[in-house]
């Protein structure tokens, strides 16, 4: 604990010497995989669904790829074209992987590194900042989480598939919420849908390789900067108030 404080006091001294006021007024997080991971329990719901509907459960690696998947991809490995069509079927499957996530009570919850002295160092630069998450069944519980990391006080919007699904939906109506201009904002995404939607739009897309979309995706989706580490995204818009 005590080392990752210093790291953070580091950043944050790091951030007043750039000095920089923002060229842009907000920034969009997309949820899962950039700023949270809860992969290690989504691959205990998947196998806990499969158990209660008695489908053979997928091996390890496969399971892992599938946890880090949206349910309209992982539905489609999982179940036979028949079950698909069968809406009984899919709610049960479903109700079985929320109440197996549920029971967790996000124990294997991980904030992503260094996603708190970003958010914290964005928030003294004054940037808007929003958040959009296209979970269906468990959009509820992002509040939690946000309060579980201590960072909802760094949050200013949040969207969820409750108001819009797609994740361009999503983006435009953060934008519109927090009174910003697409041209004046920034998305930062781990997977291709995010990219694309802030393409559309018009807004800086920078892609966190470090998430669930793959490296050949994010790149097929051109977006202005790839990052490794969320720090990083400082720099990007200290480079930009320059151009």
């Amino acid at each position: 604990m005590g080392e990752q404080i210093l790291e953070e006091t580091a950043w944050l001294s790091d951030t007043r010497r750039l000095n920089w006021l923002p060229k842009f007024d907000a920034i969009v997080f997309d949820f899962d995989g950039t700023l949270v991971d809860e992969s290690k329990v989504f691959e205990k719901a998947l196998l806990a669904a499969c158990e209660a509907l008695g489908i053979k459960p997928p091996n390890r690696r496969r399971r892992k790829f599938l946890a880090k998947q949206h349910p309209d991809t992982y539905l489609k490995h999982l179940l036979s074209p028949e079950a698909l069509n069968r809406s009984e079927t899919v709610q049960r499957f479903m109700e079985a992987f929320t109440e197996a996530y549920d029971l967790d009570r996000h124990r294997h919850a991980n904030l992503n590194r260094h996603a708190k002295p970003l958010l914290r160092a964005l928030k003294i630069a004054g940037l808007k900042v929003g958040l959009v998450t296209r979970r269906t069944t468990l959009w509820r519980a992002v509040p939690e989480i946000l309060y579980l990391f201590s960072i909802s006080q760094m949050i200013d919007k949040v969207v969820t598939y409750r108001e819009a699904e797609t994740k361009r939906e999503q983006l435009k109506l953060c934008l519109s919420s927090l009174g910003v201009k697409p041209s004046a904002s920034t998305i930062v995404g781990d997977t291709a849908e995010d990219i694309f939607a802030g393409r559309a739009l018009g807004c800086l897309t920078i892609a966190y390789t470090k998430g669930f979309g793959t490296l050949s995706d994010l790149l097929k989706a051109e977006p202005d900067y790839l990052i490794a580490d969320l720090m990083d995204i400082l720099h990007i818009l200290a480079s930009e108030r320059k151009a």
